[in-house]
């Protein structure tokens, strides 16, 4: 872009939690989860509240999931729930996810559970009731 005079027009962008979150969903769809995850931890650490915060954080957590780094994705929902976090419940559900791809039954279990209880209508209840019963198979509980 030029002005009249001829002169390269500075184009002013404010990189603010918003920009990076749009690039990174931007990355997401092209499937560039690298680039994606950077954009998503770029937003994350400029988010200026607790709920752009946390979403942030589990989507990075997912996009590791994705890229099959389930301990790290793992580690960050830890800190979700640890801090308590109740603007996204199904943190739980993407938890059990992580323990069951890291072979720990039992506490994909537990957190399978605790989405149920916490959100018995919510987005992900089939998959998560399906998922239960598969655990409990896996486990001999019956």
């Amino acid at each position: 872009m030029s002005n009249k005079n001829g002169q390269a027009e500075i184009i002013r962008i404010n990189p603010n939690a918003d920009f990076y979150f749009n690039r990174a969903w931007e990355a997401f769809d092209k499937n560039n989860l690298e680039h994606s995850l950077k954009y998503f931890k770029r937003a994350t650490s400029l988010a200026d509240n607790d709920v752009d915060r946390e979403f942030g954080q589990c989507q990075t957590a997912l996009i590791y999931q994705h890229l099959g780094h389930f301990q790290k994705s793992c580690d960050l929902i830890d800190e979700l729930i640890q801090k308590g976090s109740e603007n996204y419940p199904e943190v739980h559900y993407f938890q059990a996810n992580n323990y069951a791809f890291l072979g720990d039954y039992s506490k994909a279990l537990k957190c399978t559970q605790m989405y149920l209880y916490l959100v018995p209508t919510g987005e992900y209840k089939e998959e998560a009731e399906e998922f239960q019963k598969d655990l409990e198979e896996e486990l001999n509980i019956y």
